[in-house]
């Protein structure tokens, strides 16, 4: 059981952080199409996709991931204490 939680932690938390990754990604492409209908030059860089995850991104990911898997957590013990019927 300890084994089979912690490989969970890990997929989550591995999940959460593509998932800002990705979000960083579209959240830069975005910015770069409306600079490029604005001013008419595409500004997109794989730097600041990246500059942007390690600067506070990591940290959104690992929470998330820590979060959703104490909630899991606690689903499965109080799903264990209540009398099946």
């Amino acid at each position: 059981m300890q084994k089979n939680n912690l490989f969970i932690l890990v997929k989550l938390i591995l999940s959460c952080l593509i998932l800002f990754l990705i979000g960083d990604f579209v959240a830069e492409l975005l910015a770069s199409a409306i600079i490029y209908f604005k001013k008419g030059f595409f500004q997109f860089s794989w730097s600041d996709v990246f500059d942007s995850f390690l600067r506070s991104g990591y940290v959104g990911g690992l929470i998330l991931g820590i979060g959703i898997w104490i909630k899991i957590l606690l689903r499965a013990r109080t799903a264990q204490k209540t009398p099946s019927e």
